[in-house]
């Protein structure tokens, strides 16, 4: 059952993605800021992280390169309401983010598509 660590401050949010993905048969694990993301990373180990850019605390382009560094194979997929993303998005992604969506997500179904498409060999 491949896990998803999705860390992010807004915890209505968690809760609709670890019921979503749940759902769907995938290992659930939540985080409301990078700390504890970090750590639930380094003893989880999951597949997939949703990490959101902006958070009190440690920055989101932080935990992805604390994520990468800890775990080189894990697909990480930002997400973040931000404007100006432009330029963070381009930053994200060359610090090897494996994709970056806007919020609010338009459709779980294409984040969906996207992890499945990140969970492949």
């Amino acid at each position: 059952m491949p896990k998803i660590l999705t860390i992010d401050d807004e915890r209505e949010f968690t809760g609709l993605i670890a019921n979503y993905f749940g759902a769907r048969g995938f290992e659930m694990h939540i985080a409301n800021e990078g700390t504890e993301g970090l750590r639930i990373a380094k003893t989880e180990k999951p597949e997939v992280c949703l990490i959101d850019v902006k958070m009190p605390g440690i920055h989101g382009d932080e935990v992805l390169k604390e994520i990468l560094t800890m775990n080189p194979q894990a697909k990480c997929i930002m997400i973040s309401a931000s404007e100006g993303e432009g330029k963070m998005r381009t930053k994200l992604l060359q610090l090897g983010a494996f994709a970056f969506f806007d919020k609010p997500l338009t459709s779980l179904k294409d984040l969906e598509n996207k992890i499945k498409e990140a969970l492949q060999p």
